[in-house]
């Protein structure tokens, strides 16, 4: 199982796999979109989609009722003994995780941010593919975006992220602002060259200092030290975000650890683009 921030592997086994590629119907990009086949190594994939799929969720998003359901063998005087013939336990298993496996029956609902009334419903979209190694498998992903206003700013240099105001010292507040207006990425070295009187305009109204001012203008200035500061302040900033319990989604990343030459962003914000 490979947990990505857009999508989620989990890998099948040869018999699963032929069963899959004998039997479901797939859409031209190899999505699922008929297959009645369930057999309890995809009840566990759903269920490790279930937890990815939670783990991602923002405030305003709930699981859906269809994870509560109850299984008709859980009441059955024979549960334990009864064998593949069960109608019972397949129609249960063709309907909940049928639909849930190709998309018509929703996996979570997401709310609005001030009525609270379900606005969007997530479905899963599963793939049926290989994966670099070439070992076939399924990729969840969800067919509805994050809702919009996770993370704003307000008008006095305010941070809220995911519903809750976010408290940070000066540097790291004035990073993490730079990266939401920015949100298909930004360099490290950038910050010190091409964005650096913009990111100084937002560490003054996030300092309040003059003094604090001055000193970051000779630190940007310092291209010998620069690019280490910048590292370790990145540091200091997720540092914070997760003692804050910010979910990874907001943090700021790279997709190669410490490049500078590559961009680094707010997957939350990247991902909506």
């Amino acid at each position: 199982m490979i947990n990505h921030n857009n999508s989620l592997y989990v890998s099948l086994s040869d018999s699963t796999s032929d069963l899959i590629e004998r039997y479901a119907d797939l859409d031209a990009e190899g999505y699922i979109c008929n297959f009645h086949i369930i057999n309890k190594e995809i009840i566990e994939a759903l269920h490790s989609a279930k937890e990815w799929l939670e783990g991602g969720m923002l405030s305003n998003e709930e699981l859906s009722e269809v994870w509560t359901r109850e299984n008709p063998c859980a009441v059955c005087e024979e549960y334990g003994s009864c064998n593949i013939t069960c109608r019972r336990k397949h129609a249960f298993d063709r309907e909940v995780y049928g639909g849930l496996l190709c998309g018509t029956i929703a996996a979570a609902n997401q709310r609005d941010w001030h009525s609270k009334e379900v606005k969007n419903k997530v479905h899963f979209k599963v793939r049926f593919a290989k994966n670099s190694e070439g070992k076939s498998g399924l990729f969840f992903e969800r067919d509805c975006d994050h809702s919009e206003g996770a993370v704003r700013l307000g008008k006095k240099g305010e941070i809220w992220v995911n519903g809750d105001r976010l408290v940070l010292r000066p540097w790291s507040a004035a990073l993490y602002t730079l990266f939401v207006q920015h949100p298909e990425g930004l360099p490290l070295a950038a910050i010190a060259q091409e964005h650096s009187k913009e990111f100084v305009r937002i560490y003054k109204k996030c300092s309040q200092s003059e003094v604090k001012v001055e000193k970051l203008k000779a630190q940007l200035s310092d291209k010998k030290e620069i690019s280490h500061l910048l590292n370790n302040k990145l540091s200091e900033l997720n540092t914070q975000l997760k003692a804050a319990n910010i979910a990874p989604l907001f943090w700021v990343t790279t997709t190669s650890h410490k490049a500078n030459l590559k961009p680094y962003y707010i997957p939350y914000l990247r991902d909506k683009k």
